[in-house]
């Protein structure tokens, strides 16, 4: 049993040794050290004829040509589902039948209106005129011929009757002379009588005309007339009203009409657009951004529903294409316009194209990534590309995006293996000329770029390190 222990360990102590002798170094060296980012994009058209859908109403895709298929200008490429619209169109023509005929009713009924109120105005009018007429008569007249007509009247009875007073008086001075009897006497006085008594009627006649019949006969010609005034504005008032209440109808019956009408022609030009065209000669590719798809979403497809301005199709200009893809806003500070960026297409990674940033977005949006939100800034590069890349080189290809954000012509640069990261303190391993074992030392490591660590501080050029810590570390062990 003794010897068997002094074997093993034996045996362990050759392959310790042996391991440390194998091991593989690296020489630290000042190198050339470039962090990089990739970000996945999509190879799009910097300039592109957009095609969005015109429709007010969301409708679906019905029939969609193929993406990639060559179009000329005016040729059918999406077809829109337009049945929902076209029963609305229907309904609204209903309406609108109905609409223009209360329409045409509410017309006839004001022209009707019109021609009862110019009859009733004229009868007013007619019949103030007439009580103007007659007040202007009576005053003008009747009043001053009957006056005048009781004034001559007068004027002759009292003539009369001082005839008579006279001839009475003579009557006497011959009766007093013996020339004449007691009978011509009274029949003097009573012809003065009866003078004097028809005087008095005509004075009574006077005095009641003027007094009494004068100021009635005024006062109700002119009431007649006031009232008929008063009569002739309240037709004309009425008049106003229902001719204003037959066109406010015309109006609320107009305006039903513009509804419906507007409503139809709305119908008609989204039915309309539901016949999508080529704008103008070109390829034909579908608005699937690149946020879309990658996430599985493809909102232009047959059976799709789009809404009114959503981007159905586009025809690109392919002279010119650009790559768009995301940066993570902790990393937007290193980027800035102009920057050069290397893209390589899925399928030709061999073949590197060069791009050079040429807008970058206002403001980052956001995303879930495994249950966390994280907010990227979207990029525009412009690819440079040589006549032989522009023939395989087009619109909606998928590509990873190199992007640079830091360069450092010398500094010192080690594999990430051989960094230990076991305690609190990162470190490597030194191998020291002419010592048995490698010593342990601490670094500070600065950015990461792949396989590859830069070095801070603890190393320097031409000190020789393990090149994998982890794994000299349990060989000894074992």
């Amino acid at each position: 049993m003794l010897l068997m222990v002094f074997l093993s360990a034996g045996v362990a102590f050759l392959r310790a040794q042996q391991n440390g002798s194998t091991a593989a170094l690296h020489m630290v060296r000042n190198s050339r050290f470039q962090l990089c980012e990739e970000a996945t994009g999509t190879i799009e058209p910097i300039r592109s004829t957009v095609v969005q859908s015109e429709c007010l109403w969301t409708v679906e895709i019905l029939s969609l040509l193929a993406e990639g298929t060559e179009v000329r200008k005016g040729d059918v490429v999406c077809i829109l589902d337009s049945s929902e619209i076209e029963e609305f169109l229907r309904a609204r023509e209903v309406y609108l039948i109905n609409a223009n005929a209360r329409l045409t009713r509410s017309i006839n009924d004001l022209e009707l209106q019109e021609s009862r109120s110019e009859r009733k105005l004229a009868a007013a009018r007619f019949s103030l005129d007439s009580a103007e007429m007659n007040l202007k008569e009576y005053e003008e007249g009747t009043w001053p011929n009957q006056i005048s007509d009781l004034n001559r009247d007068l004027q002759i009875s009292r003539d009369r009757a001082s005839t008579a007073t006279d001839e009475v008086e003579f009557m006497y001075g011959m009766w007093m002379r013996g020339m004449a009897n007691h009978t011509q006497v009274m029949e003097a006085e009573l012809d003065r009588t009866a003078r004097t008594q028809q005087l008095r009627r005509l004075e009574g006649r006077k005095y009641l005309l003027e007094e009494y019949t004068n100021p009635v006969t005024t006062r109700k010609l002119n009431y007649q007339a006031s009232t008929l005034r008063l009569n002739q504005e309240r037709t004309e008032l009425s008049n106003s009203l229902m001719e204003t209440r037959a066109r406010m109808q015309i109006l609320t019956d107009q305006r039903r009409v513009d509804i419906y009408e507007r409503y139809a022609r709305t119908a008609r030009e989204s039915i309309e657009a539901c016949t999508i065209r080529a704008p103008c000669d070109g390829k034909v590719l579908y608005a699937n951004t690149w946020y879309e798809r990658s996430r599985g979403h493809n909102p232009i497809e047959t059976g799709r529903s789009v809404y009114r301005t959503q981007p159905i199709f586009q025809v690109p200009d392919e002279s010119e294409l650009k790559v768009q893809f995301p940066i993570h806003e902790t990393l937007i500070s290193r980027i800035g316009k102009g920057m050069t960026v290397d893209v390589f297409v899925a399928g030709y990674d061999d073949q590197p194209l060069q791009a050079t940033v040429r807008e970058i977005s206002a403001y980052p949006r956001s995303r879930d990534v495994n249950g966390s939100r994280i907010r990227e800034f979207v990029l525009d590069a412009v690819l440079h590309l040589n006549d032989e890349q522009r023939e395989w080189v087009h619109s909606q290809m998928q590509s990873t995006v190199r992007v640079p954000l830091c360069t450092h012509e010398s500094t010192i640069v080690i594999p990430r293996t051989a960094i230990l990261r076991d305690g609190t303190t990162p470190s490597v391993l030194l191998q020291r000329p002419g010592a048995k074992n490698p010593l342990r030392i601490a670094v500070r490591p600065g950015e990461v770029s792949g396989d590859d660590v830069r070095i801070l501080d603890g190393l320097r050029e031409g000190d020789q390190i393990i090149s994998d810590a982890a794994e000299w570390l349990r060989n000894s062990k074992s």
